[in-house]
């Protein structure tokens, strides 16, 4: 049938007889295609409509008399439209030169052979790909499934809709048990807490967070958000993994960092000398550097803001100096009117000006020979009088006021300042030159907010100090000095010292908490939980210990010196601030 269907069609032209037509219609039983000379295609020459025509026309007409004249001609079968199935008896195929003539029905017959033909086709190729993607399906649950963490999804309303079988070893339970049920039904019976997929839901971001399940497993679980096309929240994917063990570790961890930490605390090295007590890193090098100095004559020059106890340690490397035994003369360069600083660091003869005393005077170089003379606050020191200075650095000699002999002194030098000399310097308030002769050996003591550590260990010495002056027994308890540690102390340690002495001169009662602390201290502005109120306990620890974390993290910035100023390890704190959601970025810090 198809072989005969792809026969090119007999063509005749218009000028065959009807004898002729009669003799091929004998000898060919399909229809004939009647073209003119030029190829113009007349009609179909069909053996049924012809010999019809025979009968009503006779013999006598043109051959275009007995032709069927209804048909189309295309060069695909495919092109065919269904008006042209039902208008046409006859489709004329022209291509390649070639004609083929099909009646209509024929070509239904091949079109619709040519349609079952191709479903089948598409049918197997479905059923292919179907068989593919099973496979794949198949191989791919295998994998999730082969996986040691759990893997969880569900559609943006939170229907579950593939649950991994690590849930059993997690959950104890099977998929099956979570399949096709909403994640809020999962919440409200128990079998799914703390969910990170709700939180997902919510916020269309990825979450992550620990769960403990009844049996004691402890899982970590992170949930990923899924958008489709236009951006709309299509899938949640979460992972959750067992670290139970890694949880066990990490405490056992934390007890051997603990016991290190108390052991290091136990041995850490607390430096006392005269009034000088710290366990700071860098007071101790500090102190340090002025062991190494101080049985040298070479001129010294401290640094450090108002209060850190820059006279404290000038007095430190004269007690450490040969010149221990001799005289220590302190001269604060502001404290004295400019009108007299001379005469006083250099003392007068009799008669040198009206109201001097007859017999005249001996200044405070002359009275630190053989000693040390420190020189505080040297930034106040007037012009005038720099240069005399600068003249007692470089010699070691002087002048009274209204001598006319200069005076040799064996004096070591010590100046101090909380002034930028160099920025004086350029402001022409300060001689360069009296600078560099000072500044041979420079000294920076650190402020107290820079040494956190020392605040306790200052605090107690001053408690003693005071209570043993004003005949007092009274004492501070932890949480008050907490609050007194996270101070910034503008004035350092003499802002402390003072604020001791007035917490020991104004206390009521033998143990000062945080309500009787000056209420100038900034944790007045902070709201902390009165402890005094009658609430749950874990409520108010649980207050204190956040809003001290607050202050910590405020102060310190960094994990590793909240935890050496509230004297636990980085992990408690590490895990503290996540518990109470500070947000913190140690890698900044």
């Amino acid at each position: 049938m198809d072989t005969e269907l792809n026969k090119e069609s007999l063509i005749v032209f218009s000028d065959i007889s009807i004898l002729d037509v009669k003799a091929l219609l004998k000898i060919h039983s399909s229809s004939f295609i009647v073209m003119k000379n030029h190829l113009e295609i007349l009609g179909i020459l069909d053996e049924g409509f012809f010999l019809k025509r025979l009968d009503s026309e006779g013999h006598n007409q043109e051959i275009t008399a007995y032709l069927n004249t209804s048909f189309v001609v295309v060069d695909d079968l495919d092109k065919l439209s269904e008006e042209d199935m039902s208008t046409y008896d006859f489709v004329i195929q022209h291509s390649d030169n070639q004609y083929r003539s099909y009646p209509i029905y024929e070509v239904r017959e091949i079109l619709l052979k040519k349609k079952i033909k191709s479903l089948i086709s598409l049918n197997e190729s479905l059923h292919e790909e179907l068989e593919v993607t099973r496979r794949k399906v198949k191989e791919l649950t295998q994998i999730l499934d082969s996986s040691y963490d759990e893997i969880f999804v569900t559609d943006a309303n939170g229907n579950t809709l593939f649950v991994s079988e690590a849930c059993k070893k997690l959950t104890g339970l099977p998929p099956e048990a979570f399949i096709n049920k909403n994640i809020n039904e999962l919440v409200e019976k128990g079998l799914i807490v703390n969910s990170v997929t709700l939180e997902t839901m919510k916020t269309k971001a990825i979450h992550s967070a620990e769960q403990t399940y009844p049996h004691g497993l402890t899982v970590f679980s992170t949930a990923k958000p899924i958008f489709d096309e236009e951006g709309n929240l299509y899938r949640i994917v979460s992972n959750s993994r067992d670290i139970t063990e890694l949880v066990e570790m990490k405490s056992k961890l934390n007890r051997v960092n603990l016991q290190n930490q108390r052991a290091q605390h136990e041995s850490s090295r607390t430096v006392s000398f005269n009034n000088c007590i710290t366990n700071s890193d860098k007071m101790i090098k500090v102190l340090e550097l002025a062991e190494k100095v101080a049985p040298m004559d070479s001129s010294i020059f401290i640094h450090g803001e108002t209060g850190v106890g820059k006279g404290v340690l000038s007095r430190v490397i004269h007690d450490l100096s040969s010149r221990k035994d001799k005289k220590f003369i302190q001269v604060n360069c502001g404290a004295i009117p400019s009108a007299l600083i001379e005469s006083e660091l250099f003392g007068y003869e009799s008669g040198a000006f009206t109201g001097a005393n007859k017999h005249g005077k001996q200044g405070l170089v002359e009275s630190a020979d053989g000693g040390t003379l420190f020189l505080d606050e040297i930034g106040e020191m007037p012009l005038d009088i720099q240069v005399k200075i600068l003249h007692l650095v470089q010699d070691r000699t002087f002048m009274k006021v209204g001598g006319t002999k200069e005076k040799k002194v064996n004096i070591r030098i010590i100046s101090a300042t909380n002034k930028d000399l160099k920025q004086m310097i350029k402001n022409n308030q300060f001689r360069e030159d009296l600078y560099y002769r000072l500044h041979v050996v420079p000294m920076e003591i650190p402020q107290l907010r820079e040494r956190k550590e020392d605040i306790l260990l200052l605090t107690d010495y001053f408690m003693k100090k005071f209570n043993e002056k004003y005949g007092q027994s009274i004492s501070i308890d932890d949480h008050s000095k907490v609050i007194l540690q996270l101070q910034d102390y503008p004035g350092n340690v003499r802002e402390l010292e003072n604020v001791i002495e007035q917490i020991v001169v104004t206390a009521r009662k033998p143990i000062v908490t945080i309500e009787d602390l000056p209420s100038d201290l900034t944790y007045k502005d902070t709201a902390l939980v009165n402890l005094t109120g009658i609430i749950p306990l874990k409520k108010a620890l649980e207050e204190t210990e956040k809003q001290l974390l607050s202050q910590a993290l405020s102060t310190y910035k960094s994990t590793r010196k909240m935890a050496k100023a509230l004297e636990v390890s980085q992990t408690t704190i590490m895990r503290k601030l996540g518990k109470y959601q500070f947000i913190y970025d140690e890698d900044k810090i």
